[in-house]
């Protein structure tokens, strides 16, 4: 009775590949968590916690309308005049109406033919203020008379 019983596993040995196959995942795990901490941070650094949550929800706003005003742009060859506003824009069936603010005023369309803003007058509804009343647009508060700067 020679019978030979083999101590070894009929597979082959993977201890060897193990250790180079978790310093890949840890290095993985390492490069996406901090590619997610500065994601954050850069969220946080770009929040202006200085507006109230109508400004920034404006602010939005804007931002998506004026991305319409670029989109018409793109289909037509030219910017709407100041004249002609959100009118087409509200017969391209872009927009249902005229868009109004979170405190209920119309938005603005401003063109002088090679700079144009959408703007929010803010919660007065009036041209300049300060605080909650200040004029806003995509890039945040407007400066005091920015109509009349050339």
């Amino acid at each position: 009775m020679n019978e030979h019983v083999s101590t070894t596993s009929p597979m082959p040995s993977t201890t060897g590949l193990e250790r180079p196959n978790r310093m890949g995942r840890l290095i993985l795990a390492l490069v996406v968590s901090v590619a997610t901490a500065l994601a954050f941070f850069l969220v946080w650094l770009t929040n202006d916690s200085s507006l109230t949550h109508e400004q920034r929800r404006a602010r939005s706003d804007i931002r998506k309308l004026e991305g319409l005003f670029k989109s018409h742009h793109r289909l037509m060859g030219r910017f709407p005049s100041k004249e002609e506003g959100f009118t087409p824009l509200i017969q391209a069936q872009l927009l249902d109406g005229p868009p109004v603010d979170p405190w209920g005023h119309p938005y603005v369309y401003w063109m002088d033919g090679t700079t144009g803003a959408v703007v929010s007058y803010g919660a007065d509804g009036k041209p300049g203020g300060t605080g909650v009343n200040a004029d806003l647009s995509s890039g945040g508060v407007l400066a005091p008379n920015w109509e009349q700067q050339p």
